[in-house]
């Protein structure tokens, strides 16, 4: 019997291990990159690209200063820090975060990684060559939410 315990307390060992692995430590040979190939492979086969699951391959960290208190929600999604007596709000998406698709154009694609499903735009990308890019405004600005952040 005490085998046994030992044996179920060794597995639940490894499990929360395993478990403790962070996304950053997945192999990027584990994904396939979407590509405007892929994205005509999908249209082609009639599949949806609301029902394909993204992943972004390098984090995305954007922030804004705002000047009005009035206009600071905190929410899931971002996180309300003070600097110098001015408020700012910041949006950070880890490597290999799931997101979906909320709509798509030609040449561009909008995916929201907002789990709460209060996102109805997404985060847009354009199509550069063969791949998608965020797209990003002049002095690397960043449109999101109806709102102006930085990169």
């Amino acid at each position: 019997m005490n085998l046994v315990k030992k044996l179920f307390v060794g597995v639940l060992f490894l499990s929360g291990v395993s478990a403790c692995t962070t996304m950053n430590s997945v192999p990027l040979s584990n994904y396939t990159v979407f590509t405007e190939d892929l994205r005509r492979d999908l249209e082609s086969a009639n599949i949806p690209l609301e029902k394909v699951q993204f992943f972004n391959d390098k984090a995305i960290n954007i922030r804004r200063e705002v000047s009005d208190p009035n206009d600071i929600k905190v929410n899931l999604e971002g996180q309300i820090t003070m600097s110098n007596g001015k408020s700012i709000q910041t949006i950070n998406v880890l490597p290999f975060t799931p997101g979906v698709s909320l709509g798509s154009d030609n040449g561009t694609i909008n995916v929201s990684w907002d789990d709460t499903q209060q996102d109805t735009k997404g985060m847009k990308f354009n199509l550069s060559g063969q791949n998608y890019f965020l797209d990003v405004l002049p002095n690397n600005k960043f449109e999101y939410k109806q709102r102006t952040f930085d990169l």
